[in-house]
């Protein structure tokens, strides 16, 4: 269940509730740390554009079907021409007392898609904006889980995504480098 999750949306029908931090990054180093109560059915957490999470949210549930193909069929190389961009946003999946980890994340894998890992008391996620990358963590023992490049281009959120319903308490975010403290109050979905 954990790697259909990750292929973002199929085509059965539970609820997806998404919600977006009401701070905005726009550079700096910022760190925050959740909970997310292990009986959630399927979580998201991470970070994204602004105004890319909004886009995502509001497109049609066949866009997003695994069935949906964007490519025309005709090999016109114009794909081939592109640099690979970083993703709008990053996310890790979180359902049944695990974390889904992309594959290539630092942790070997053993499926081809990913492995997963226990879910630790807290997550933490640090995002460096000028750098555009993303950290996930253990946020208890500070040891790594993920990191990747996320686009930094404009403010970038926190996102947390609830599939079939779900809880998190979101427990801190800092600013760093400004040493700026922004608080968020807690999370419940």
């Amino acid at each position: 269940m954990l790697f259909a999750a990750e292929r973002l949306m199929t085509s059965c029908h539970l609820s997806v509730d998404l919600v977006i931090g009401d701070v905005a990054v726009t550079q700096g180093k910022s760190y925050w740390a959740c909970c997310v109560d292990p009986s959630s059915y399927l979580v998201k957490v991470g970070v994204g554009l602004e105004s890319k999470l909004q886009e995502w949210f509001q497109v049609p549930q066949d866009v997003v079907s695994p069935r949906y193909d964007p490519d025309s069929g005709h090999d016109s190389g114009a794909e081939d021409a592109t640099v690979e961009a970083p993703p709008p946003y990053a996310f890790l999946t979180i359902g049944m007392g695990k974390i889904l980890l992309p594959h290539g994340a630092a942790l070997t894998a053993r499926e081809p898609n990913g492995c997963t890992v226990p879910l630790p008391p807290r997550l933490g996620v640090c995002l460096d904006y000028e750098q555009g990358r993303v950290s996930f963590y253990d946020a208890v023992s500070f040891r790594g889980l993920w990191e990747c490049g996320v686009d930094c281009s404009g403010p970038v959120c926190p996102a947390f995504c609830f599939i079939g319903g779900g809880a998190l308490h979101l427990q801190e975010l800092v600013a760093a480098k400004q040493e700026r403290k922004v608080t968020i109050g807690g999370l419940a979905k």
